[in-house]
């Protein structure tokens, strides 16, 4: 009986000693069907951005499209690029909106330095035209735009940016406000093709690096809403203290 029994035990542990082999065995298998399964992922995943990019730039392109026929209540223009600031007051001369709103001016810059760089009748300047100094990006750009829109009780906004900058812009602005239409009127740094192989790339670096923030502000939009903005917007005044 008791050699029956060290039999068994002896049994019992050969089967216990030849699972861990069989598992320990296995175990590189695994870890080199997960490695194979992780780098197919991370391939699919780059594919898609890479694809995305691409919708971006037709996006981008649709924005060349003019809107200038399209009035709206108020005028927004986000400062930082080539020609906003003029195209913008344009508009506002036009009368395609009641007033205009200069987002993400430098501080040191007065109503009266504006007024004379951007050859803007004082007069027109008093009456028609607000100044942010507050916002420092395009999320401030937008919590700032959606203060003035709700104080102004506008309905729509004709918005003035970079063509490669909008959508972008129209994300950060539509997470910032309801109930307000948004109007895209891009400006398009030149309306030719670049003539030179150099400053194709130099737009298509732009346009990536743009593509960049504007998938970063999506997922943000998409995890944590927009907080908005306790800010206020007081009408220019070109004072001669100013």
């Amino acid at each position: 009986m008791i050699e029956a029994a060290d039999t068994d035990g002896q049994g019992a542990t050969s089967v216990y000693a030849g699972n861990a082999v069989t598992e320990s065995r296995q175990a590189p298998h695994r870890l080199r069907r997960f490695a194979r399964f992780a780098a197919a992922a991370a391939l699919v995943g780059v594919v898609a951005y890479c694809a995305g990019f691409f919708v971006f730039l037709a996006d981008v392109s649709a924005f060349r499209t003019p809107t200038t026929d399209r009035q709206a209540d108020g005028i927004v223009v986000l400062t930082g690029g080539y020609s906003r600031v003029d195209e913008a007051v344009r508009l506002l001369d036009a009368k395609k909106g009641e007033r205009l709103l200069i987002s993400g001016v430098h501080p040191s810059a007065s109503p009266a330095v504006l007024a004379k760089a951007f050859a803007v009748d004082e007069d027109r300047f008093d009456c028609c035209i607000d100044i942010d100094h507050e916002a420092l990006d395009t999320i401030g750009n937008a919590t700032q735009t959606a203060e003035w829109a709700r104080d102004n009780g506008f309905s729509s906004l004709l918005v003035v940016t970079n063509d490669y900058h909008m959508p972008r812009s129209l994300l950060e602005l539509g997470d910032a406000m309801d109930g307000i239409e948004l109007i895209p009127h891009a400006v398009v740094a030149s309306q030719r093709d670049p003539e030179s192989a150099e400053a194709q790339a130099d737009r298509y670096r732009v346009l990536f690096g743009e593509y960049l923030k504007y998938s970063a502000a999506r997922l943000r939009t998409l995890v944590t809403p927009h907080a908005g903005s306790s800010s206020t917007f007081a009408k220019a005044s070109l004072s001669p203290s100013e």
